[in-house]
């Protein structure tokens, strides 16, 4: 089974009304919230980043591996990278 590392930047601010990111900002993904990030945006992108981890390809990211996800407040918008070394 696959184990890929998957890299998350943020690449739109839409609202940040807790000013919780940066444009450019980026972490990488494991099982706990990286320090820096916020929590609630880490609970709504942890299943996509999930399924990127231990799958090939899922059905909805895009040519180049990637899936743009809005944080649940639907402030921020974050880019999930699937990292293959």
């Amino acid at each position: 089974m696959p184990d890929y590392k998957v890299r998350c930047e943020v690449v739109e601010i839409l609202r940040n009304a807790f000013d919780c990111s940066k444009v450019g900002q980026a972490f990488i993904l494991g099982p706990r919230t990286p320090e820096g990030m916020c929590a609630r945006a880490f609970a709504g992108l942890y299943p996509t980043a999930l399924a990127m981890r231990f799958s090939e390809r899922i059905a909805w990211e895009n040519e180049q591996g990637q899936v743009d996800v809005t944080c649940p407040e639907r402030d921020v918008v974050y880019r999930l990278t699937r990292v293959r070394e």
